[in-house]
């Protein structure tokens, strides 16, 4: 009887500890790069999340220790483990609503401004452009391994920050304002090319438009300038791969330091 008491309490013990290593795996599966996309059926997160919880179990049990349990202990530590969740998911997702907002600006000088279609990982209606220069900077993300460093992320913060333990602190703000900031110079630096391209052709049409009003600009300028868009946007894939990659190198150190300072 005993022997029985002593395993039910080590079972409860561990059970406990099970729920909260899944509430943090599930809370950043939610919002995660790639994972949290609409187009993944929520079974699918939901296993994944509960597989990867029993991967990480017997490495991450150690650093977790329950004091006191209680509700609002534990709408405490939900609400802290889902805004820490969420700044480890933006420090990726601002690079790719960056992406967007420059492929935005070039789908509207290149006259696809109306040319929407539903993005699969957001579940909106964005520009065409800006879907395809989205999946480009996914496929980067993927080819240098960016969701296995996540998923080490995830497994190191449980040793480094306790469950429950997450605060918003001075250093947590300073880490958003550079990620606010590196929004906007991805949105430009990634296609600044085709941006400029496209700013030195649309001069040039005002130009001509005001220097020799007898010609149509409107007819010459629609199919030209689309032209020189994606010339211009498919010779540099290159560089805008090697931006990207240099942009998703500084988001996973961002990742690392929202963990250590957190």
């Amino acid at each position: 009887m005993n022997e029985l008491i002593v395993y039910s309490s080590h079972f409860y013990a561990n059970f406990i500890i099970f729920l909260f290593v899944l509430l943090r795996v599930s809370s950043v599966i939610v919002f995660a790069p790639v994972f949290s996309s609409a187009s993944i059926p929520p079974q699918v997160k939901v296993g994944f999340a509960f597989i990867f919880s029993l991967a990480l179990f017997s490495t991450v049990k150690p650093y977790i220790h329950i004091e006191t349990l209680n509700s609002m202990m534990l709408l405490a530590v939900t609400l802290r483990e889902l805004v820490f969740a969420v700044l480890l998911a933006l420090t990726v997702h601002f690079i790719w609503s960056g992406v967007e907002l420059g492929a935005q600006l070039v789908g509207f000088n290149m006259g696809f401004a109306i040319a929407n279609v539903l993005s699969p990982e957001e579940n909106i209606q964005i520009s065409v452009l800006s879907e395809f220069e989205s999946i480009f900077a996914i496929l980067v993300f993927l080819v240098i391994d960016g969701h296995y460093i996540f998923i080490k992320a995830l497994a190191y913060s449980f040793k480094v920050l306790p469950v429950g333990a997450f605060v918003v602190n001075q250093g947590i703000f300073d880490i958003f304002n550079r990620l606010v900031a590196m929004l906007f110079a991805v949105s430009f630096s990634v296609l600044a090319p085709a941006i400029l391209a496209l700013f030195i052709t649309q001069v040039v049409f005002g130009l001509i438009a005001r220097t020799m009003p007898q010609i149509n600009i409107m007819i010459v300028a629609f199919p030209l300038s689309i032209a020189i868009g994606f010339i211009v946007l498919g010779s540099s894939f290159v560089f805008m791969s090697n931006a990207l990659i240099h942009y998703y190198s500084e988001a996973f150190k961002y990742i690392f330091a929202i963990i250590k300072v957190g």
